[in-house]
């Protein structure tokens, strides 16, 4: 299966996403795999200003961060939710590659960021650990004062 989006679509996209409140929760995922059990997953993300998802670590895959528009943190965190490193994506510098076994979070610093993530598991098989809810707080806290 072949999936494509060109660049006009692109624009279109943008403009549509504007328009709609899909980015009342903060995030809007494009998938390029055929399906969730599709071992190589490509997802673009339009993600919005501080919006975090919580910090997980895959037990079976690395993960690489394309960063194609805005500003973009990921943030590596040790098993007791402090910060460890941050890479900031940016223009100049837009790719990172997070090995498996790593804690870690992305948050975007401009209004809106658009990235792609690149993993090599299935969705549904795909093994994965999420730091513990109790540090959440301190890592929101953290991110947006960073």
């Amino acid at each position: 299966m072949y999936k494509f989006i060109k660049y006009k679509d692109s624009i279109e996209l943008n403009k549509f996403l504007k328009n709609k409140k899909f980015i009342s929760n903060g995030v809007f995922r494009y998938n390029f795999h055929q399906n969730n059990n599709d071992k190589d997953q490509l997802m673009m993300i339009w993600q919005k200003k501080n919006y975090l998802y919580p910090p997980k670590k895959f037990l079976d895959s690395h993960k690489i961060y394309i960063l194609m528009k805005g500003k973009l943190k990921v943030c590596i965190f040790n098993s007791k939710g402090s910060i460890k490193r941050v890479h900031t994506l940016t223009k100049a510098n837009n790719i990172c590659r997070l090995k498996k076994n790593v804690y870690h979070a992305d948050f975007s610093t401009s209004n809106i960021s658009v990235h792609c993530e690149i993993t090599s598991h299935s969705f549904k098989k795909r093994k994965i650990k999420f730091l513990n809810k109790k540090y959440l707080k301190k890592i929101k806290k953290n991110l947006i004062l960073n």
